[in-house]
């Protein structure tokens, strides 16, 4: 069962960062790899696990950047590195896939990220870029 916390991983690496495009319903906009924190797991542990399952590589180091409270809501972003390897979407956004329901990893060049729409969270710029 899921709590009403979300991590979110903004993973930098060679003057890019790494994006998921998003196909869902007709809606196309790009969001940062992460999810919701289950029952009984900790931040870290939700982190590592998000990490995995939508990248196929294992969370180096972390830092937190920003957190958000909306209500109950909790969204906690942090700065990550990853071990080296290939990146994959895997886990349940892997078998959620079809049609109406696209994940697609995309290495982003940091000088596009300003030029681009439906990019969120919209304060992702401030997290990555400072004020």
């Amino acid at each position: 069962m899921r709590t009403n916390n979300n991590v979110r991983g903004i993973i930098i690496e060679k003057d890019k960062i790494l994006l998921i495009h998003r196909f869902k319903n007709g809606n196309e906009y790009w969001v940062v790899p992460g999810g919701g924190v289950e029952e009984g797991e900790t931040l870290e542990e939700a982190l590592k696990r998000e990490m995995k399952e939508e990248t196929g590589r294992e969370l180096r180091e972390f830092i937190l950047v920003k957190m958000y409270e909306n209500g109950e809501d909790k969204q906690y972003y942090y700065r990550c590195s990853l071990e080296e390897g290939e990146i994959e979407i895997g886990g349940p956004e892997k078998e959620d896939q079809n049609e109406n329901n696209q994940y697609i990893l995309t290495w982003v060049p940091i000088g596009e990220l300003k030029e681009m729409k439906n990019v969120y969270p919209e304060s992702l710029m401030e997290m990555v870029f400072g004020s």
